[in-house]
């Protein structure tokens, strides 16, 4: 593993949200746009703001390159930079990416993003975007990452096209029951992807608090020691 590795959070997620894996494996993780204190941009939560947020980085640790780990929405920004800046990845990593999209599926993730219905069904969830993002501002970060995702499932920034550029080393990892990135989904994306590998965590659903890093850690590092230098 190089020395230089981005962690990237999923949506409504921050830094804090990869603290047992960046415990075990090191590297810098940061809050992207819109989450944690960061403000949410006048034009929404965007991808665009994302690939700053990754150069933000580079320059902020003067890397030349480095590795990309992306959990869920970070996994699709750190694939995306890599077709965008593929002189500085290395490789990429993701874990629980939605890259698939149906109308049905949509609809089945905008259900969940109702603030409202958050806080009268999953409370102590509330409460801990709550203590994420701020007491009133959490409701906002849901909407607006909602409309993100909205955009994106009708609009793909990784298409088949996109995706046949993506130059470096990919892992492609997925919990065997998540029920959001869907491993089918995962193993079909890949095929788009020259050279891809997937990694199917058994028995894993899609929250990054249910990982059992003891199965994900053995095959991360064995994926950046296979690299070459």
């Amino acid at each position: 593993m190089s020395a230089s590795l981005l962690l990237l959070h999923g949506a409504l997620g921050t830094a804090h949200q990869l603290h047992r894996l960046h415990d075990r494996i090191g590297g810098v993780a940061i809050d992207l746009s819109g989450h944690g204190s960061r403000a949410i941009p006048a034009h929404g939560i965007r991808f665009e703001d994302f690939l700053k947020d990754i150069d933000e980085a580079f320059v902020a640790h003067d890397w030349e390159r480095a590795d990309l780990f992306g959990y869920s929405m970070g996994g699709y920004a750190a694939l995306l930079y890599a077709t965008q800046h593929p002189q500085r990845v290395r490789s990429v990593v993701t874990l629980g990416t939605k890259y698939l999209w149906t109308e049905e599926g949509l609809l089945k993730e905008l259900r969940m993003l109702d603030p409202e219905m958050m806080e009268q069904k999953v409370p102590a969830f509330a409460q801990a975007l709550a203590s994420a993002h701020g007491a009133t501002r959490w409701k906002e970060v849901v909407v607006a990452i909602a409309q993100s995702m909205s955009d994106l499932a009708h609009h793909p920034l990784l298409t088949p096209e996109v995706c046949a550029r993506i130059p470096c080393p990919t892992l492609l990892c997925v919990g065997e029951k998540d029920g959001t990135a869907i491993p089918a989904d995962t193993q079909r994306f890949a095929q788009g992807v020259k050279g891809a590998e997937v990694f199917i965590l058994p028995g894993t659903p899609h929250p990054f608090d249910k990982v059992d890093l003891d199965q994900l850690e053995p095959r991360l590092r064995t994926f950046w020691a296979s690299l070459p230098t």
